[in-house]
């Protein structure tokens, strides 16, 4: 009697003792973390991204090793705390990476904006200026010139579309300072034309 006693006991505290490994939680750091890494934290929040993958491993680590120990009162507290700073870390990830992406978009429209602005008002600079003899060369070589910069907002449009923003980002500055060289070339091919018509004058029209 004495003895079914004391299996008694210990069996029932066996069972209160006895806790669940939490796989439920250590599933939803998982997620956590790969919703992390679908919004792009790999590309756009490493160190979080790192942070959050080395604090999940050690959690999942921990998580197994206790559920394969022989203890009579397993406890999960470690593991728990682990998982929960594994998730913590992932959605910290995750929050970066949008972050980051929403603010090297916006940069990268910035610089897209001003390049097209600068390539109209190129293209209004060379429509209007004079074309002659002497300056046809110079009017065709910056016409080619922008057409390049052309090539080069079409391929920032495109690196845009792909989320390669700092591509997009340079191609467009690429653009935008061949637009630039167009216009200052219109400036010294309109001096080159008119100083061209006045040396054509009739020496008796220069007084």
């Amino acid at each position: 009697m004495k003895m079914r006693a004391i299996s008694l006991f210990v069996a029932v505290a066996v069972l209160a003792g006895c806790d669940d490994p939490p796989t439920v939680e250590l599933d939803a750091a998982k997620q956590a973390l790969d919703s992390a890494r679908d919004a792009d934290a790999e590309r756009f929040a490493a160190s979080e991204y790192s942070a959050a993958q080395r604090a999940y491993s050690e959690a999942e680590t921990t998580t197994k090793t206790e559920d394969e120990r022989f203890f009579l009162f397993k406890d999960f507290e470690q593991a728990r705390a682990q998982i929960a700073d594994a998730k913590s870390k992932a959605t910290q990830a995750e929050s970066a990476a949008q972050a980051e992406k929403k603010r090297q978009r916006e940069s990268a429209e910035a610089v897209i904006a001003a390049a097209h602005d600068a390539i109209t008002a190129a293209y209004t600079s060379l429509e209007e200026a004079p074309s002659g003899k002497g300056t046809e060369a110079d009017i065709e070589a910056l016409r080619a010139e922008l057409s390049a910069a052309e090539a080069d907002m079409d391929a920032a449009a495109a690196a845009l579309d792909s989320e390669f923003f700092s591509d997009a980002e340079s191609l467009a500055a690429s653009a935008d300072l061949k637009a630039t060289e167009v216009a200052d070339g219109v400036i010294v091919a309109v001096d080159r034309y008119h100083a061209l018509v006045e040396e054509m004058r009739p020496w008796y029209e220069r007084f």
